[in-house]
């Protein structure tokens, strides 16, 4: 998970700010007590090597929230072919609406197996000011 994902021209790829942790700070008067819904943009660079997989492969990533609940966000092939060291490489952009505090992941599957999981703390800091 980062900021963004640049591209070069030579298809070299850079992942700018890379976090695992998101603080939504509110300051005024009277910030509310819990937090409210907002949405942050993002990027998600899954970056995979073939090895010995070859041919089309189905990839999906499920967003699962603090409470339990998910959502799909990405469905796609990819396809892995050539030597052992190619692979295929996924940059998805994400306008993702946070609406609780907690821990979100974002479960990465390759043809229905589960691979990793990708980890995004949500911190609510409520900052009072006269």
């Amino acid at each position: 998970m980062c900021e963004k994902v640049l591209v070069e021209q030579d298809g070299v790829k850079s992942a700018i700010r890379i976090f695992d942790r998101y603080t939504r700070a509110v300051a005024g008067p009277t910030p509310p007590q819990e937090m409210e819904p907002f949405t942050m943009e993002a990027s998600l660079l899954i970056r995979f090597k073939s090895g010995s997989a070859r041919g089309a492969h189905q990839l999906r990533v499920r967003l699962e929230k603090p409470s339990g609940e998910s959502s799909q966000l990405v469905n796609q092939a990819i396809l892995f072919e050539g030597e052992d060291d190619r692979g295929a490489d996924v940059v998805g952009g994400l306008t993702l609406t946070l609406d609780m505090t907690g821990l979100y992941w974002f479960d990465v599957y390759l043809s229905d197996i589960r691979i990793t999981r990708v980890p995004l703390r949500v911190v609510y800091l409520r900052n009072v000011t006269n």
